[in-house]
């Protein structure tokens, strides 16, 4: 799923994203009911307390390239805002 991430943030081990679907499904679907840009948001929950959850965050975090600079994970977590990346809908919360 293609996504832009808007914000991250960290409480307790628990890092939530907030970003908007920017898939080529969504903007079709954007196009065809010209919405004017009423963009479809969106959050991903990872449970870094749980270590499955923390590994496959971790890879993640590790694959984008504005991390790679970071030296801590607040840096990490400030530099992934605004970027356009592909996430597991796994984690996606569904309200």
């Amino acid at each position: 799923m293609t996504v832009e991430i808007v914000t991250a943030t960290l409480t307790k081990g628990i890092v939530t994203l907030t970003a908007i679907d920017c898939s080529e499904e969504n903007l079709r679907r954007m196009e065809r009911w010209r919405d004017d840009g009423v963009e479809k948001m969106m959050e991903f929950v990872f449970d870094t307390t749980i270590r499955k959850d923390y590994l496959h965050f971790r890879k993640w975090m590790k694959q984008q390239k504005v991390t790679r600079e970071a030296k801590t994970w607040g840096e990490a977590l400030n530099a992934i805002s605004g970027i356009i990346t592909d996430i597991n809908g796994k984690y996606r919360v569904w309200d």
